[in-house]
């Protein structure tokens, strides 16, 4: 796994969560937004920063390095399983 520090996030993705997050932050019904596709570049600058650390925040985080392990864990397992016949028939995950 590539270091945390080191993990590529792409424009599309920072923008896409950049997004998420300005809508549900004016979600409360209070407020009325302007519509992200009317909104300048440089208003969604700010907006896209906040996506990216809480892009990294969330790799680095705890939770997200045990489901990582998890997740290999049992890619080990069924390998295993694999190697000695014992998922015939089953579906793949």
């Amino acid at each position: 796994m590539a270091d945390q520090e080191t993990i590529p996030i792409g424009l599309e993705t920072q923008n896409k969560v950049a997004e998420a997050i300005y809508l549900r932050w004016y979600s409360n019904g209070r407020r009325h937004p302007r519509p992200w596709n009317e909104m300048p570049m440089e208003s969604k600058e700010p907006w896209r920063r906040v996506a990216k650390d809480a892009i990294k925040t969330f790799f680095a985080s705890p939770e997200f390095q045990t489901l990582l392990d998890d997740v290999y864990d049992e890619g080990y397992d069924a390998a295993e399983k694999d190697a000695q016949g014992e998922n015939e028939g089953e579906e793949p995950r």
